[in-house]
């Protein structure tokens, strides 16, 4: 069967070479069609209750993501300071996407005026020349409003600005920071802009920067480490088309299926490389040796074939059943990573095993190769196996370094963080981390949520309800991080102050509660913001600090315990996109936990299944969870923490792991059907296994290391971890392997003969 199966991939080596290439200029086209899409909140499942709060929020009153801008000026007139807000207000207006803009421009407030003794005014006019000390005057009386809108001493003059939840929030960053890098060109003033919806922007950035530079770079360092190894182009170029080929029907997947790409499928090459490559490692390692017994392209290929071409099958599927797991993942970005992650392995194999024949008949070979001296490569490693045999099987003193690693593992797993906060995730020069850091000064903070009050037994209308809604403020302003809020408050108590020199009158309140009040229609916009229309909602807008000691579950969680002990008879709902954000955690957690039992469990049924034994399938697990431990560990004590990019490093660890663990068990299944004990086939086994695993551990590893230089942290901590990954994944199978097999053996019943 394999013989027939080489013979008819050699006769036809053309046919189905231009087959595969007009595939990939297929898969090509449709790979230009990709749309990119980082936006981190639509990566927030839609089940869960943070997001279905989100939606019951935006039902009521308007929910957008909101971007802060702030202009410090060096110079100028307060005239030319607000002519500048004036024009770029009308800018940013123009895009499409914009919700509204709020600034100093678009301010009222109440005035002694008019029939009821009180009016309102805009502070500055909309486009009138302003009076200066008019201005200066009513901001003055009107801090609580104006506060953040100008400084004190006019030099800082702010604006928020609201974007719809479907817009396109990349593009309007793109043509925002457009306008602030041309502002920030002058000398007269500098520009700060912030938003965690802005992160996407910069995620996209960070993508195409990677993709453009590092991942080149990686691929021609893994070209040329691969050359080492082999010594052949042929087979370099073998290896790599292969999982070139693979890699581009996975993403031509992408552009036919319509599905956005985000930061987190771009890991896909990063991982295929080391699957796919380790397969063609091991192929033509074994077939370099039957072609130079041989002296025959066809029969070292069918021997080659015979011998790997199940070990590789097996490790294909469970390493795609492996990724596959992420299918169960809430989050749309892991999902679709596990889902193409795991085609892309099929694929691999396939590939593989089709491509390497094909490369491979063009190959000259020396008609007295097979008398060819050893190299000196080859002589050293006879002495590294010879010192690993020696210090793994027949000395014990690696026993001592036992507590010491378990003392590792203890440290480090209690030492990984949960990373939500995606404005976190990016580099500390970041200009958006440095402008929020800056504007949060100004604001009181830069990320928002909501808290709305429903009073199930009637309206908000009377004074006593805003009174005890102003305790609730009160208990918001003192909690840990809360920078300002917002609500119909400030508005009620300078009203009552201007009718009755009293806070919260009853005068006041029904003038900016009456729905059909002449009053209250001036404002009837800013009261949609936080009174729903029956009157039987109020929102409260919270602003708190972009840190990551501030947590907003937990502001909530406090928040929702105050409602239901003083205000029994309300309702209360505490949503937006901090909230959002912070909900991942548990998200994350989740998928971590519900990713590795899955994939454990399934890839231990495989093994069982088919290798026909408990045994094996116990053999090969164990070195994979002890990895996955210590990798697990590893993120602790380098202080990687776990978001959206690294939860997948678990599932690589056991991906790159088990490969490795069914090519060695395999080798030696096979070493032990030609060698007369147990003993001779395991030094065969580490000998013929470990060389390759090694190669395939120290040439994708040494190449990854690369992406320690993207502009996107997570990213560079994910080519640590995968570089760390290959390394001890090697360490850990070959070591466990060794010592499982030759302490209890590898039939079912123990082995007759140990290694002294």
């Amino acid at each position: 069967m394999v013989e027939r199966f080489i013979r008819f991939l050699l006769a036809r080596r053309w046919v189905i070479l231009i087959a595969v290439l007009a595939s990939v200029l297929v898969c090509g086209y449709y790979i230009t069609t990709i749309r990119i899409d980082n936006d981190t909140f639509k990566a927030v499942p839609a089940n869960i209750k943070p997001r279905l709060d989100y939606e019951k929020l935006k039902k009521d009153f308007p929910a957008p993501f909101n971007i802060l801008f702030l202009a410090e000026f060096y110079s100028g007139t307060l005239s030319e300071k607000v002519d500048s807000l004036r024009s770029w207000s009308r800018r940013f207006k123009g895009l499409p996407g914009i919700a509204g803009v709020s600034d100093l421009t678009t301010l009222q407030v109440p005035v002694r005026s008019g029939f009821l003794g009180i009016g309102s005014r805009f502070i500055v006019p909309p486009s009138a020349a302003i009076d200066e000390a008019a201005v200066r005057k009513l901001t003055a009386e009107n801090e609580e409003f104006s506060g953040i809108f100008i400084s004190r001493d006019e030099t800082l003059l702010g604006m928020v600005i609201a974007l719809d939840w479907n817009a396109d929030r990349t593009a309007i960053l793109t043509a925002m920071l457009s306008e602030v890098k041309r502002l920030n060109s002058g000398t007269h003033l500098k520009t700060y802009l912030t938003s965690e919806g802005a992160v996407s922007y910069f995620i996209d950035r960070s993508m195409k920067r990677d993709f453009r530079l590092l991942l080149p770079v990686c691929f021609l360092i893994i070209f040329l480490l691969l050359y080492r190894v082999f010594r052949r182009l042929l087979h370099v170029c073998a290896s790599l088309c292969a999982v070139a080929v693979a890699l581009i029907w996975t993403f031509g997947l992408f552009g036919l299926l319509k599905i956005p790409f985000s930061i987190v499928t771009s890991i896909i090459p990063v991982i295929i490389f080391p699957i796919g490559v380790a397969d063609a490692i091991h192929l033509l390692r074994v077939y370099t040796g039957e072609r130079d017994r041989r002296g025959d392209i066809a029969a070292a290929l069918t021997s080659t074939y015979r011998a790997l071409l199940l070990p590789c099958f097996l490790a294909a599927l469970t390493t795609s059943l492996g990724f596959a797991s992420f299918t169960l993942s809430s989050i749309s970005w892991n999902r679709t990573f596990g889902i193409f992650t795991g085609i892309a392995v099929i694929l691999c194999y396939v590939f593989n095993v089709i491509l390497l024949p094909l490369f491979l008949s063009f190959e000259k070979i020396n008609a007295h190769v097979a008398l060819r001296r050893a190299t000196r490569e080859e002589r050293l490693l006879d002495r590294f196996w010879d010192f690993f045999i020696s210090a793994t099987l027949r000395s014990k003193r690696w026993l001592f370094l036992l507590p010491v690693l378990i003392a590792l593992l203890v440290a480090g797993s209690m030492s990984v963080r949960i990373e939500n906060n995606f404005m976190m995730m990016l580099p500390p020069h970041n200009m958006l981390r440095q402008s929020d850091a800056f504007i949060s000064r100004h604001f009181g903070g830069t990320r928002f949520f909501s808290v709305v009050l429903e009073n199930r037994e009637g309206t908000i209308t009377s004074a006593d309800e805003w009174k005890r809604i102003d305790s609730l403020t009160a208990f918001l302003k003192k909690q840990y991080g809360v920078g300002n809020v917002t609500s119909l408050l400030p508005l009620i108590n300078r009203v009552s102050v201007m009718l009755s020199k009293q806070d919260i009158s009853s005068a006041a309140v029904s003038l900016m509660t009456s729905a059909g009040g002449l009053f209250g229609k001036s404002y009837g916009a800013f009261i949609a913001n936080f009174l729903s229309r029956d009157r039987t909602r109020a929102r409260l807008q919270v602003l708190c600090r972009n840190d990551r000691t501030v947590k907003t579950l937990e502001i909530a969680g406090r928040i929702e315990h105050y409602v239901k002990e003083h205000l029994p008879e309300y309702n209360v709902l505490v949503s937006g996109p901090a909230i959002l954000s912070e909900a991942m955690s548990a998200v994350l957690v989740k998928t971590l936990i519900i990713s590795l039992i899955t994939t454990i469990i399934t890839v231990f049924l495989s093994l069982v299944f088919f290798f026909r034994s408990l045994r094996i399938g116990i053999y090969c697990i164990t070195p994979i969870i002890l990895l996955t431990a210590f990798i697990y560990a590893m993120l602790g004590i380098c202080r990687i923490t776990i978001n959206l990019v690294t939860v997948v490093i678990m599932n690589v660890c056991i991906g790159i792991g088990i490969d490795y663990a069914i090519h060695f068990v395999s080798g030696y299944r096979l070493a032990r059907q030609t060698s007369p004990d147990a003993v001779t086939a395991l030094l065969a086994a580490i000998r013929q296994k470990g060389t390759p695993i090694l190669f395939n551990a120290f040439v994708v590893g040494i190449g990854f290391c690369v992406l320690a230089f993207s502009s996107f942290p997570p990213i560079r901590d994910f080519g640590l971890m995968v570089f760390l990954s290959v390394f001890f994944a090697a360490v850990f199978c070959i070591v466990i392997l060794t010592l499982l097999i030759d302490k209890f053996g590898l039939s079912d019943s123990p082995a007759k003969k140990k290694i002294h």
